[in-house]
């Protein structure tokens, strides 16, 4: 539109004024100063007329310019007019001219008309407070006598207008300014715009801000915009959800340089660098802390938005959580390494079961490489150990169950046929249609072997093959309720190896090993059909020959078992092993009519065998008597173990003597048992039956402390100090900690050390001499005497025994019972004497009855003896009393 301004106004009057003010002022200046100008040169009526010419002349000019000023006023107001009907004719929005007073329409446009459904003419004179009421009237008619009172210069409302024929209300916003017409009368103009498109445009893009968020909340995403010219940023309430913000203002107090894990802000600095730079899409995930204090991981993509002069203003996009797709990753790479990695085979296969991949193991297991295997079926591995039926009944378990779960044998590459423990199951989709199998198997070709030599080991014995005592037992027991139920005659035949210790001990455990396996077959091959055999114990076989007429087809058995077993074992050295081997028979139903008492009657017959009381020197039959001996034993072991728990033992004393001095020096501690029944019971009964139950240990310890204190006692009675020796049974000082029982005993007593002496057997110290060894050097640290008890009797190595650091040799009482009436006894106590004097140890004789044997061991340089030509054994009280008086004989 034109602006009006641009032609200015003059006021009528105000030209009237000019023109008469200007013509009196021209006129008088003509009059009044021209004839003083001219001085009488120019006439003067001539120049009154030119004067008159000349005003006329520029009041036209100035005529002619004002009425050109108001043609062209006239022509711009015409536009002005023009332009104002057509803008208001075709504007929008409605208008109309009313009233103020009577509030009647004047006019209105045609865009009003439309809106109300009425013609110009019935829409004029109606009450437009009527056709379009406020929602506050009294206010609505407070800010027109406002705006009329010139206190406002226009006021805005919300009405509404109904549409006279569809009846149809909308909103419109309304905007009122005052005019005035041609006599200078207020009319206000009434501006009306339909804001219900805008409200429906509002209400429709609420809707899909809505659905955008709904649809960025549903997809886990949210959006964020960094705003660079406010330096500021804005996220959607999906992100407030996704870092667990409950504060009013995430964009305040969110900084994702600050959240971001320390390992990942190097990448997502550079990623943002990049799209900045270069515009590419910016994608990153990284960890965030959120406001719970937990990390999480989020993939944010985004782009950069330029301005008109190409620089970044805007940075936004949108934020996923991917925490739970991480996690789902990592489950998926862990079970895909799993797989992978495991020892066991795993195929997945399609629907038709052709094969689409294998695992590492799958392929290690049966030898084909995966590209051989693609595409295949698993028909291909088959083994041909399994009919159609069991394949049927597999599948149909799989399609009951969806799984299936057994053994089955497969074939390898190369042919080899190998078990299997396979689970085989079935995939599904959402409709319950199979689309996959999935197969893993262990090969269970080692767990099988391993099952069969379980299974032999639970009925062989493994180092002979035989069977072992446990089977050998049950099948026996059913091989006896067989001969009870037919009568039939049998034997029990216990083999047991002479002296099979000494061959470990000559040769080693690996060739007594190969000489027993030897014996097992020799004995195995000279068995009849029908007979039985075991492994018993270390050198024990045991047989059951059955179907036997007399004891005669016994003997036969016997014999001919004992020298099958007699075979010599030739090794690849070139030497030769023979053992001997000593029978037990004992007979069904003649001897025993149960296993326990057939086992139990050959095991005494073959002891019986070894005493030699059978009627060969290689076997023997049992008999009641065997039996007896075994339960005096039992009842002695029994009797025993009673005996140490009531304190029934008690130690005797029996002096050793210094032959040059005839004093009394030591005295050796000797166990006895008095029991109140049968009162005292030789230690050669219930030694033997200590040391086979295992009593002879805590016996052992019992006597080496009651030897100590009862030595220490005789000190603290003023007492000459003497030497106290006691005897150690080889089961102790092998089997027992016998240095540190010595120890506590000498530390609980007080005793000296050096007034106890330890004897050992020879056959102690030769039996393991390296541990022997260590054994004396351990007690010699501690300062006890030691003593080689019965010398002579067994074998022992002279390079041996000069390393053991011995104190005493005692020759044995049976080198000096004959002496002197024996020469051979009496060359070898010499010879006993001088190794003693060679080896610098002192020499005691046991069992020096005569003053002859006394007299041979002066001449000879013995040093001690003891027997009953000093004293038998005595208790305690009575040795103290023989050792108070010895002293006063000899001072």
């Amino acid at each position: 539109m034109q602006h009006e301004g641009s032609v200015p106004h003059m006021a009528p009057w105000r030209a009237m004024v000019f023109y008469l003010v200007f013509g009196l002022l021209w006129f008088g200046v003509a009059d009044t100063l021209l004839p003083h100008w001219t001085a009488g040169k120019i006439n003067p009526t001539a120049l009154h007329r030119w004067s008159i010419y000349l005003f006329v002349f520029i009041t036209g000019l100035l005529a002619a310019w004002q009425m050109h000023r108001m043609m062209r006023a006239e022509a711009q107001r015409a536009a002005t007019m023009q332009e104002f009907f057509h803008i208001v004719r075709h504007a929008p929005a409605g208008i109309a001219r009313v009233d103020p007073v009577s509030g009647h329409v004047l006019w209105a446009n045609g865009r009003l008309c439309r809106m109300l459904g009425l013609s110009l003419s019935e829409l004029v004179l109606r009450d437009f407070r009527v056709l379009a009421p406020s929602a506050d009237p009294q206010d609505a008619q407070g800010q027109v006598e406002r705006l009329l009172s010139n206190e406002l210069d226009h006021f805005q409302d919300q009405r509404s207008l109904r549409h006279a024929s569809t009846g149809q209300v909308f909103t419109v916003l309304c905007t009122v300014a005052v005019v005035r017409d041609q006599h200078g009368e207020p009319v206000l103009v009434y501006v009306l715009q339909d804001v219900s498109e805008i409200e429906a445009a509002r209400r429709a893009l609420a809707f899909n801000a809505h659905q955008l968020r709904l649809a960025l909340d549903g997809s886990g995403s949210g959006m964020w915009d960094w705003d660079m010219e406010r330096r500021c940023y804005t996220f959607s309430d999906g992100v407030a959800a996704m870092v667990r913000y409950t504060g009013d203002d995430l964009g305040r107090d969110l900084r994702f340089k600050h959240v971001v894990h320390p390992e990942d802000r190097e990448l997502v600095r550079r990623a943002v660098e990049r799209s900045m730079q270069t515009g590419v899409l910016f994608e990153v995930t990284a960890r965030v802390h959120c406001f719970d204090g937990v990390y999480r991981w989020f993939q944010a993509r985004g782009t950069r938005h330029l301005d008109a002069q190409g620089r970044v203003v805007r940075f936004s996009g949108i934020i996923t959580d991917q925490t739970a797709q991480r996690l789902e990753q990592d489950r998926l790479r862990l079970a895909a390494s799993v797989v992978d990695n495991t020892m066991e085979g795993v195929v997945v296969t399609d629907a038709r079961s052709r094969i689409l991949s294998v695992n590492a193991a799958f392929t290690r297991l049966l030898g084909y490489t995966e590209q051989e295997m693609l595409g295949k079926t698993p028909r291909m591995f088959k083994s041909g150990r399994h009919g159609p039926n069991f394949y049927a009944e597999m599948w149909a378990s799989l399609e009951q169950t969806g799984h299936w779960r057994g053994e089955i044998w497969n074939r390898r590459k190369n042919g080899e046929v190998f078990p299997e423990r396979m689970s085989l199951s079935s995939v599904r989709d959402g409709q319950g249609a199979v689309t996959h199998y999935v197969c893993m198997f262990t090969d269970i070709s080692e767990e099988k072997a391993q099952q069969q030599r379980l299974e032999f080991l639970a009925h062989r014995d493994p180092l002979t093959g035989l069977s072992n005592r446990t089977w050998f037992g049950q099948e026996m027991e059913r091989t006896v309720q067989q001969a009870r139920d037919s009568g039939e005659t049998m034997a029990v035949l216990l083999l047991n190896l002479d002296r099979f210790k000494d061959v470990n001990d000559s040769y080693g455990h690996m060739v007594g090993d190969e000489v027993l396996k030897h014996i097992a077959r020799q004995v195995q091959t000279a068995l009849r059909p029908g007979d039985m055999i075991g492994r018993m114990a270390g050198d024990e076989i045991i047989v059951v020959a059955r179907h036997l007429q007399s004891r005669a087809d016994a003997q036969e058995i016997a014999d001919r078992l004992i020298r099958a077993a007699a075979q010599p074992w030739h090794s690849p050295d070139g030497f030769a092993v023979v053992v001997s081997v000593s029978a037990g028979i004992c007979m069904f139903p003649e001897h025993a009519s149960t296993t326990a008492a057939l086992l139990q009657g050959a095991h005494a017959a073959v002891y019986g065998a070894k005493s030699g009381r059978g009627e060969s020197s290689a076997w023997c039959f049992f008999d009641e008597d065997m039996t007896a001996s075994a339960r005096e034993r039992i009842a002695l072991e029994a009797k025993l173990r009673l005996a140490v728990d009531q304190e029934q033992l008690e130690l005797y004393y029996q002096p050793q003597v210094d032959i040059a001095s005839g004093r009394i020096v030591g005295a050796e501690a000797l166990l006895r048992w008095n029991d109140p029944q049968e009162g005292f019971i030789s230690p050669v009964r219930f030694i033997p039956v200590a040391e086979s139950t295992g009593l002879i240990g805590p016996l052992g310890e019992w006597v080496i402390h009651e030897a100590c204190r009862q030595a220490q006692r005789w000190r603290n009675q003023g007492l000459p100090a003497i030497t106290v020796a006691v005897n150690v049974s080889p089961h102790q000082f092998l089997l027992t900690d016998i240095a540190s029982c010595t120890a506590l005993a000498l530390e609980r007593s007080g005793y000296a050390a050096e007034g106890l002496e330890l004897e050992i057997t020879e056959s102690a110290l030769a039996e393991r001499p390296d541990e022997a060894l260590v054994v004396l050097r351990h007690l010699r640290e501690l300062g006890v005497r030691l003593a080689i008890d019965d010398f002579g009797t067994g074998y022992s190595s002279l390079a041996h025994l000069k390393r053991f650091p011995i104190d005493v040799l005692k020759i044995d009482q049976g080198f000096i019972r004959d002496i002197p009436h024996s020469s051979d006894d009496m060359a070898i106590s010499r010879a006993i004497i001088a190794m003693g004097r060679s080896l610098e140890l002192k020499v005691l004789a046991e069992g020096v009855e005569t003053a002859a044997q006394l007299e041979f061991l002066r001449r000879n340089g013995c040093d001690y003896y003891q027997g009953y030509l000093c004293s038998k054994p005595v208790p305690a009280a009575e040795f103290a009393q023989l050792l108070s008086r010895n002293a006063d004989t000899v001072s």
